[in-house]
């Protein structure tokens, strides 16, 4: 078993010697440094499972940082700190998550022992250190399934809608169902926060029946020719309840599945082929189609590819950032593109948050992309508003 490992890049000897302190205390072997070209050196020889970083240096850009390592496909779990002030770390959360880095937590001063721990531990029950910018006092939000449960019973998850475009035209194909938690007090947590631990303790399903329902209630009230997308777990994948929970909302709904697209990351379908061949063969039977989520980043095996029965393949957004700068990541999309046709499948690219990125990909062949660039995750009432702005240009 791989030693646990942490890298902290801070500048101010008293909080690193904090966190290295407590990270010790685990049995975690420790570095430090406060220089960020040593830190991406010591990182790219060290492969530490952690890393600690101030986000907020007088002499280091701690953003730059973090998109630094994202380009690196950085896959540790990273706690964010910082000693100055704690505005910058909600932003800076939110800008790694978007850069599909593992971010543990926020680490606010004055640091508190058990929530470090926890932040180090990966445990089930995270425990965030939160703060909002209304109440200056800090709270512990831990996210189990007690309060996962608490949060279903009162309705305070919700599905936020990005659109996906046609590149060649412009026009609004459909919309990606995106599972947020509105907490009371510290207002919007996204996925990665919430559903690793509801995929272990078992909720995982109830929140998948949110979206199946709240996403065929919104899909159904716009135009008959729009998709609706959803991601689904691992977890769900084998549960026969899947199967059962969409045939039912399809005809509740009136929404026909060949209007519904059931994405799976390619490591979902690695745990037992055969079983996963067994229980996506039925979904399309029943007419979903199947995408390939964030296909790049897994293991699957073309051979593999071609036995399942997917009828799109997702191009993943640390290609798609990258592709205008790195020679590899646009090769990489367009294999993926030439790999795609050839198997008779729909493309689409996540990630595109500019002009550039949109025009390379509809150079390259691919025809649906989604992104910042054309709109981020949005409720339901302001997705509708931005649908009729949107169409309004054609």
């Amino acid at each position: 078993m791989r030693t646990s490992t942490l890298l902290i890049l801070d500048d101010d000897a008293q909080d690193a010697s904090v966190i290295a302190s407590e990270a010790r205390n685990l049995g975690f072997e420790v570095r430090i440094l406060e220089d960020a070209s040593l830190f991406i050196d010591a990182f790219l020889a060290w492969k530490p499972t952690h890393l600690a970083i101030d986000i907020v240096m007088p002499s280091i850009n701690g953003i730059e940082v973090l998109k630094t390592l994202a380009q690196l496909d950085c896959q540790s779990s990273i706690i964010l700190t910082s000693g100055i002030g704690t505005d910058t770390l909600p932003a800076a959360q939110l800008a790694a998550i978007e850069h599909n880095l593992n971010i543990r937590g926020i680490l606010y001063q004055p640091f508190h022992q058990h929530i470090l721990r926890n932040l180090l531990t990966d445990q089930v029950s995270v425990d965030v250190h939160a703060h909002t910018s209304s109440d200056t006092s800090a709270q512990s939000f831990i996210v189990d399934a007690s309060t996962i449960d608490d949060a279903i019973r009162n309705d305070q998850f919700s599905v936020f809608y990005q659109p996906q475009i046609e590149l060649f035209t412009g026009k609004v194909i459909g919309f990606e169902g995106l599972l947020r938690w509105t907490h009371p007090a510290l207002g919007i947590k996204l996925p990665e926060l919430f559903i690793p631990v509801a995929e272990k303790t078992g909720q995982i399903d109830q929140l998948t029946q949110i979206v199946i329902a709240s996403g065929f209630n919104f899909i159904r009230s716009l135009s008959k020719t729009l998709t609706f997308s959803l991601n689904i777990s691992a977890k769900s994948i084998k549960n026969q309840l899947l199967n059962t929970a969409l045939i039912n909302a399809s005809q509740t709904f009136e929404l026909a599945p060949e209007r519904v697209i059931l994405e799976l990351t390619e490591t979902a379908t690695m745990h037992d082929p055969e079983e996963a061949q067994h229980i996506l063969s039925h979904l399309r039977t029943e007419g979903f189609k199947l995408s390939i989520d964030d296909f790049g980043t897994g293991y699957s095996s073309m051979a593999q590819l071609a036995k399942l029965p997917f009828t799109e393949l997702k191009i993943d957004k640390s290609f798609v950032t990258t592709m205008e700068t790195s020679s590899k990541s646009r090769k990489v999309v367009a294999s993926t593109l030439k790999l795609a046709e050839s198997l008779g499948l729909e493309t689409i690219a996540e990630g595109v948050e500019n002009t550039l990125a949109a025009i390379g990909l509809r150079e390259l062949g691919c025809r649906y992309a989604q992104g910042y660039y054309f709109a981020r995750p949005m409720d339901q009432s302001t997705a509708k508003t931005w649908l009729a702005q949107w169409n309004n240009q054609f």
